[in-house]
């Protein structure tokens, strides 16, 4: 259904998403594909990012729900604020939806916000560190945590550019996309500096 992932250094913030949609639950052996060029990742403003894994339909509503403001002025702790408020009340599938908000909080620093359905939208906020980044990531219905052990942390200390984050960012999707037919190698990309 999706994938998502970010990564956050110290001066950028930026996710790639795949564009697959596809009709929850998913039965049989393929998925029922509803379109293939569906972004998951949304530049709410030049601070902030949002982007979703998990049950589409649900994501859209809860995120839709920033354009009852005006974007231009919306902190990253206010986006979070106003999509945790939201969350609870959209009913989702089984698959849940997990939502990452990056970006640049109040004070200037670069942070990535994690929360969903499995932990009631509770949000988790890392700052980013001086010669670190934070990477994380969603799919749907993938456990993302050994591709980034495998694909992407592993590449981190030889990026010289935002270029080379786009490109280890899409090959992971592309290898997930090998063995999860709710995930294709259309991607989409949004960053903040």
């Amino acid at each position: 259904m999706s994938a998502i992932l970010a990564v956050c250094g110290d001066a950028f913030c930026a996710m790639v998403s795949d564009g697959r949609y596809v009709e929850e639950p998913i039965t049989g052996d393929k998925p029922h594909i509803i379109s293939d060029e569906l972004p998951k990742v949304r530049k709410v403003n030049r601070n902030v990012l949002v982007g979703f894994a998990g049950d589409t339909l649900a994501a859209v509503q809860i995120i839709n729900a920033l354009d009852q403001y005006d974007v231009r002025y919306l902190t990253l702790e206010k986006v979070v604020k106003i999509l945790c408020e939201k969350a609870p009340a959209v009913t989702t599938q089984p698959v849940g939806v997990r939502l990452l908000v990056g970006g640049r909080n109040r004070k200037g620093q670069f942070v990535l916000t994690t929360f969903g359905t499995a932990d009631n939208y509770q949000p988790d906020t890392q700052p980013a560190r001086q010669g670190a980044y934070l990477i994380e990531g969603a799919a749907s219905h993938t456990e993302i945590a050994p591709w980034l052990e495998r694909e992407v942390k592993p590449d981190a200390p030889t990026w010289r550019s935002l270029d080379d984050v786009a490109h280890t960012l899409d090959a992971c999707i592309a290898k997930m996309a090998e063995d999860d037919k709710s995930i294709n190698t259309h991607y989409f990309r949004q960053l903040v500096m």
